[in-house]
């Protein structure tokens, strides 16, 4: 039933309306440049009129308006914006931090400047082929030591800062979990915030806009799901695993990994579970740290052992100013102290294995020569857990079409002739980057035993197996006729032999002759000879980084050129991310942002809904006084 002070109640209704409309344009206005905000508007609608349909109602006309309310305040969001964003988000995150972290290892290698690793390799050689003519002169030999030790410090200090730069990711990786894990309880919190006032019947619009703000933090760091389906629930998910469920919260957790330097892997704190991570900050972390560095770090080790290798392989069988053979240029630190090369694979105190790096067959080959001999070698294959390398050969292959084709298979050795045409089995770079051991050799027929001289015998009772103690008895010649695998990282201590640094009357430049037919050289050709000098210098044109069919420059180069090439991609793909981040970013603020001039309109107009509220409220007083005060007898 309509009252007498229905109009005083009329127009508080406006007034408080648009009050209220009043004070949601003034804080949107504040709020302009808050990050995150998204502009609000009220929603004004009639109050329900007089009267609902019913027999028993006033004979009166109908239906009777009550004025307007606030109905609800909104947030102007678009969700499937956002979830462009945030995919768009979690891509410029990986590709930035790739970015980022690919421009250090660029620096690190220095190129192309006069102190670079690959120009001072070239004085290194150059320096060899000055003693080869003037092998009697120390000053050039102080040359060649000089050159090879700015060579090897200059390695030394290019691995060095690329592990400065993996540590520093790793760091990154714990403080990223860290971060996500913090978000994810911020999230959680404001989860059971928005709840409860939505129960109460509440927008609670800013408090969204700051769970929304922690999102888009978070789909940088690492790949999310949102689903906004239920009413009561706000679901993160981790690639299908809750991460964030309403109230409730699943924590990441970084462990530390001894089989990875101490690198930290992610789990699940709960369910003990790698989570599965495609993209965002955390996945560029995780792609530099164990792939892109690690690749790095293995190729320089890869050079370092096989530089110090070949080198020391043709300085050992020379002959130094005092006449003395058998002595390394380059440091070289196995991996183990037994003479046999029995190693402590899981290092536990206890030998369980045999760790070699090379071995030598005792035969002198024709690389022309048949070999006359059918069988089949058997090699562990180059990445672990992959099925077993095989070659067959036959009477009519030459020996150098047997070194090729195991060149070709797929094995984690590498073949051929040394500087006295005798066979080489190496280790090569393993797919997984791991130490340079020699797995498994095993030769069905008789190549690598009677022709080679580098089994004892022939089939699997012959074969060679790391996985026991003194499997090197497997082998021909004794321990002058293999090589124990180095100590792990060789790029980062390698040196030169500190005998050579105390005495450069030791570097061993000549050559020598067999005397006895022993197979040895021992009588020097002369101080005058630089046959050894020269034919070190002559390793740098040759293709001897055997499996990359490369010579050290090449070698070196392609490493510099893909490097060069991640670096490019990384950038192009961060600017194409950050120019569709930015397409989508002013769709939205063309959205949810605040138009200051717009803002400024509606305070003015709701402005003069309020006053005429409440001039509704001042004539509704004066005609109440009328008929209270001034009606009468």
């Amino acid at each position: 039933m309509a009252s007498t002070f229905m109009g005083i109640e009329l127009g508080k209704r406006g007034i408080i309306a648009h009050q209220q409309a009043i004070q949601t344009a003034g804080h949107n206005v504040t709020n302009a440049e808050t990050e995150g905000y998204s502009r609000q508007r009220v929603i004004l609608e009639t109050e329900h009129p007089l009267y609902d349909p019913s027999l028993n109602r006033e004979q009166r006309a109908g239906q009777i308006g009550q004025g307007t309310i606030a109905a609800r305040i909104e947030r102007i969001r678009n969700a499937f914006i956002d979830d462009k964003i945030n995919n768009t988000l979690d891509l410029y995150g990986y590709w930035k931090t790739r970015n980022d972290f690919i421009y250090q290892a660029e620096l690190v290698h220095n190129e192309p400047t006069d102190l670079s690793l690959r120009t001072l390799l070239d004085n290194f050689w150059a320096s060899w082929e000055e003693l080869a003519n003037n092998p009697s002169e120390l000053s050039v030999r102080k040359v060649v030591k000089e050159r090879a030790v700015t060579l090897m410090e200059s390695l030394k200090h290019t691995y060095n800062q690329l592990k400065y730069i993996q540590d520093n990711v790793d760091i990154a990786v714990v403080t990223k979990v860290n971060e996500i894990n913090g978000l994810g309880k911020k999230i959680r919190d404001l989860n059971v915030e928005i709840q409860r006032s939505l129960n109460l019947g509440d927008m609670p619009n800013d408090l969204m806009d700051k769970r929304d703000l922690l999102v888009e933090r978070l789909s940088q760091l690492v790949n999310i799901e949102i689903q906004r389906n239920e009413e009561d629930e706000f679901i993160v998910y981790i690639r299908g695993e809750h991460f964030v469920q309403g109230p409730l919260f699943q924590e990441l957790t970084a462990v530390s990994n001894p089989a990875k330097d101490g690198y930290h892997d992610i789990y699940w704190k709960e369910i003990n579970l790698t989570p599965t991570i495609t993209s965002g900050e955390m996945k560029g972390l995780l792609e530099i740290r164990d792939d892109i560095l690690k690749k790095q770090l293995a190729h320089l080790n890869n050079f370092a052992v096989n530089l110090t290798d070949l080198v020391n392989e043709i300085h050992r069988d020379s002959f130094a100013m005092d006449g003395v053979t058998n002595r390394d240029f380059f440091r070289y630190l196995p991996a183990t102290t037994a003479i046999n090369g029995d190693y402590d694979s899981n290092n536990d105190g206890t030998l369980d294995s045999t760790a070699l790096f090379k071995m030598t067959g005792i035969r002198t080959l024709d690389p022309k020569e048949k070999i006359g001999t059918q069988g089949v070698i058997t090699f562990a294959a180059n990445s672990q857990g992959g099925a077993p390398a095989t070659v067959n050969y036959f009477p009519g292959d030459t020996v150098e079409e047997v070194i090729d084709r195991i060149n070709k298979s797929n094995a984690e050795v590498v073949s051929y002739l040394d500087h006295r045409n005798r066979i080489v089995l190496k280790s090569t770079l393993s797919q997984n980057y791991e130490h340079f051991i020699i797995r498994h050799v095993e030769d069905s027929g008789d190549f690598l035993a009677g022709v080679g001289g580098v089994l004892k015998a022939s089939g699997a009772v012959g074969a060679y197996d790391w996985a026991r103690t003194g499997a090197s008895a497997a082998l021909q010649g004794g321990a002058a006729f293999y090589t124990i695998t180095p100590q792990d990282h060789i790029a980062s201590w390698g040196d030169v032999n500190s005998a050579i640094k105390n005495d450069v009357g030791k570097i061993a430049a000549a050559w020598g002759t067999d005397s006895n037919g022993d197979g040895d050289l021992d009588i020097p050709t002369g101080v005058g000879d630089g046959t050894s000098a020269l034919r070190i210098a002559e390793l740098r044109y040759k293709k001897v980084m055997i499996g990359d069919n490369a010579t050290f420059d090449e070698y070196y180069t392609s490493l510099i050129t893909e490097t060069g090439s991640l670096g490019e991609q990384a950038k192009l793909e961060t600017e194409i991310a950050e120019k569709l981040l930015d397409n989508y970013k002013n769709i939205r603020q063309s959205l949810s942002g605040v138009n200051l001039d717009e803002e400024m309109a509606n305070l003015v107009m709701f402005q003069h809904g309020y006053n005429a509220s409440a001039r509704v409220v001042s004539i509704m007083d004066h005609m109440l006084d009328t008929i209270i005060n001034r009606m009468g007898v």
